[in-house]
C-alpha cells in the first residue's frame, strides 16, 4: 500500500498483564479516533433512530454502523449517490462502518440460497431477487463512502455440526479474498468478521 494512502490506523494503548487483552484506538482516513472496545450506534438504513446526527457526535462516538443489505434494498445505491454518498445522505460528519449484508445470510434464512458465488435473497421488501456476493458488497460500500467495510461472511447457526462449521469457515475465507481483490485502491479499511 502507498504509505501516502492511510486507511486506517490501529494503536495499542494498554495491554493486560499475562494476557493477550487489550484497548486500542482505531483512526481512520477521516481522521477520527475511535477507542477500542467502542459500542457503535447503530444506523442501519442511513439514521440512527431518535436521534439526529449532532445528538450522536454530542454524545461522543465517533463512528455509526451502517448494513449494506439493507441501504442497498431501501432507499437504493442510485439515492445514496445522488446525495454524494452515505456521509452526506445522513449528515455525519466522522467515520462510518459498514456491515457487508453477511447478518442477513443468517437472519433472512428463510429468504436465501448460498452458494459458493454469495447469496441470493427473496428481499423482505417486496420479495424481488437480491444478490450479494462478495464483490457486490464491497462495490456497494465503496459505492456508500465507507471508512470501514466489512467483508462478506456467512453467520451460521450456533447448532450447526462441526462439519457445516468448517464448509462455513472455509467459503467465508474465499469470500474475504475475495473481497480483498475486489476492492479499489482508493477504498477503506476491510476487515475481516468473526460471528461469535
Amino acid at each position: 500500500m502507498d504509505p501516502d494512502d492511510k486507511r486506517l490506523d490501529f494503536i495499542v494503548t494498554a495491554r493486560q498483564r499475562n494476557s493477550h487483552a487489550r484497548c486500542a484506538s482505531l483512526v481512520t482516513r477521516r481522521g477520527d479516533e475511535v477507542e477500542t472496545p467502542v459500542f457503535m450506534p447503530v444506523g442501519t438504513l442511513g439514521t440512527v433512530k431518535a436521534m439526529d446526527p449532532d445528538e450522536v457526535a454530542q454524545l461522543g462516538f465517533k463512528i455509526v454502523l451502517g448494513n449494506t443489505y439493507h441501504l442497498m434494498l431501501r432507499p437504493g445505491m442510485d439515492i445514496v449517490e445522488d446525495h454524494g454518498g452515505l456521509h452526506s445522505f445522513m449528515g455525519w460528519k466522522h467515520s462510518i462502518l459498514t456491515d457487508s449484508g453477511g447478518y442477513q445470510v443468517f437472519s433472512l434464512a428463510h429468504r436465501r440460497k448460498i452458494t459458493e458465488q454469495g447469496v441470493s435473497f427473496r428481499n423482505h421488501i417486496n420479495g424481488d431477487l437480491a444478490e450479494l456476493t462478495p464483490e457486490k458488497a464491497i462495490e456497494v460500500q465503496e459505492s456508500l463512502g465507507s471508512d470501514i467495510m466489512m467483508v462478506l461472511d456467512e453467520c451460521p447457526p450456533h447448532d450447526s455440526s462441526p462439519d457445516y462449521m468448517r464448509t462455513s469457515v472455509a467459503r467465508t475465507t474465499r469470500w474475504a479474498k475475495r473481497c480483498l481483490e475486489a476492492r479499489s485502491k482508493k477504498a477503506g479499511a476491510l476487515f475481516a468478521i468473526v460471528q461469535g
